[in-house]
C-alpha cells in the first residue's frame, strides 16, 4: 500500500500552530481543555495533573527531581510540548520557571469537579421512545459518508446530494481530482491515497480542510475537536458527526 502523505498534521500539531489569542480563547472551553489534556504525552498529563492546584509557578530544577535519571529525555520533550501549547509559561529570571496556563487550569479544574457532563434537559418519553438504535445511527452514517464520498469524486453520481456547497466540496477536492480542459474529473496520486485511507483518517482530512477554509474556522474548531476527541474510540461512534454533513 503506498505511503499516505497528504495527512501533514494530527490534531495536537494543528492546536500548537493556533495564536496565542487563539489558544487562550480555546482554552475557556472546559471540553476542549479534556482533549487537549487526553492527546498529550503521558508525562506532560503528569505534570499538568502535579500543578493544576499549585497557583504559583514552579521552578525547572524542581521538576528535574520529579525524574529518574534515565527519564530526562521524555521530561525534555513533555515540557517542550507544554511549552508549545502555551499550557505553560517559562520566565526566566534569576532562574527558569513554570506557571500552568491560569485559563486551562481554571477550566480543567471545573470539568473534574463538574465530572465532565453536559447540562441537558428531560427529554419527553415520546420521544425517547422513538430515538434510534446504535445499529440504525451506524447504517445512516455509513450510508451519509459513502454519499458524500461519491459526491466528492463524481458530483454527477452523487444520488442525494450533501449540505456542502459546491464551493466548499471543491475545496475538499482540491488536490484529490486534476481536470484539465473540458476532460472530466479524475484522481490524483494523493486522491487514490486518500481512498485507500480508512474512514477515521478521510474524516480528519475533511474536518481539517473544512476548518482550514471556513470564514468562521475557530468557531467551528471548538464544536469539531470536542467530538472528535469524544467519539473517537468508536467508530460507530464518530459517525455522529457524519450526521450533520
Amino acid at each position: 500500500m503506498p505511503q499516505v502523505k497528504i495527512i501533514a498534521k494530527n490534531f495536537m500539531d494543528m492546536v500548537a500552530s493556533l495564536t496565542a489569542r487563539d489558544l487562550n480563547k480555546l482554552y475557556e472551553n472546559p471540553f476542549i481543555c479534556e482533549a487537549i489534556l487526553r492527546s498529550l504525552p503521558p508525562l506532560a498529563k503528569k505534570y499538568v495533573f502535579q500543578m493544576l492546584y499549585i497557583d504559583g509557578a514552579i521552578p525547572a530544577k524542581t521538576m528535574e527531581e520529579w525524574v529518574l535519571p534515565d527519564g530526562f529525555t521524555k521530561h525534555k520533550v513533555a515540557i517542550d510540548r507544554l511549552v508549545q501549547l502555551r499550557l505553560f509559561s517559562e520566565e526566566k529570571k534569576k532562574e527558569t520557571t513554570y506557571r500552568l496556563n491560569s485559563t486551562f487550569q481554571s477550566n480543567l479544574q471545573k470539568h473534574l469537579i463538574n465530572g465532565g457532563a453536559l447540562p441537558r434537559e428531560p427529554m419527553p418519553s415520546g420521544i425517547t421512545a422513538r430515538l434510534p438504535t446504535l445499529e440504525d445511527l451506524e447504517a445512516y452514517a455509513i450510508g451519509q459518508w459513502e454519499c458524500f464520498l461519491l459526491q466528492l469524486i463524481s458530483s454527477a453520481q452523487a444520488e442525494r446530494p450533501t449540505n456542502f456547497s459546491s464551493s466548499m466540496m471543491k475545496v475538499f477536492q482540491r488536490g484529490l481530482l486534476i481536470q484539465r480542459d473540458k476532460e472530466a474529473p479524475r484522481l490524483t496520486e494523493s486522491g487514490f491515497q486518500f481512498l485507500l485511507m480508512d474512514t477515521n483518517a478521510q474524516l480528519w482530512y475533511i474536518v481539517r480542510e473544512y476548518i482550514s477554509n471556513s470564514q468562521v474556522w475557530l468557531l467551528i474548531f471548538f464544536s469539531v475537536v470536542s467530538l472528535h476527541q469524544n467519539f473517537c474510540a468508536s467508530l460507530s461512534l464518530i459517525h455522529w458527526y457524519i450526521l450533520s454533513l
